[in-house]
């Protein structure tokens, strides 16, 4: 059948008619829409910090002003900080439960995964209450038990 004419249906023209319009208009419409003459430069500068908002909170997660305190945040808690993760979150809990509570905000760096970094970025945020020997609050208003 390969030297056969055939006749091509209604159809097949009214498809190649489009075909061919489509074809010609994105042609039409690549050639107006480029420049005409010249290039156009733009200038690009690496000013990050002008283009961050100003009120931006560096721990979403936290309210205002709140500090967490380490002996008792739980791991929802923890995961609220910024750059703690679950595993690290856990990590603090698994130290505070082999060593008991933290006697300071530097304790932390006994955790593994947590450098003088993490510490810094971190100090605004937490604290490190300490716990009376009867095991009541350390404003000493719970009497433990």
């Amino acid at each position: 059948m390969a030297g056969q004419n055939q006749r091509i249906s209604t159809y097949e023209w009214v498809v190649l008619a489009l075909t061919l319009l489509f074809v010609a208009g994105t042609l039409w419409w690549f050639h107006s829409s480029r420049p005409e003459t010249g290039v156009t430069l733009v200038e690009v500068t690496d000013d990050r910090q002008a283009a961050a908002p100003a009120e931006k909170p560096e721990a979403p997660g936290l309210l205002a002003g709140e500090v967490l305190d380490l002996n008792t945040a739980t791991l929802s808690d923890l995961t609220r900080l910024p750059g703690i993760g679950e595993t690290k979150a856990r990590a603090i809990l698994d130290w505070r439960e082999t060593y008991g509570p933290f006697r300071a905000v530097e304790d932390l760096l006994s955790v593994e995964g947590i450098g003088e970094k993490t510490l810094e970025n971190l100090r605004p945020y937490i604290a490190a209450a300490t716990i009376d020997e009867e095991g009541g609050d350390p404003d000493g208003t719970d009497p433990g038990g």
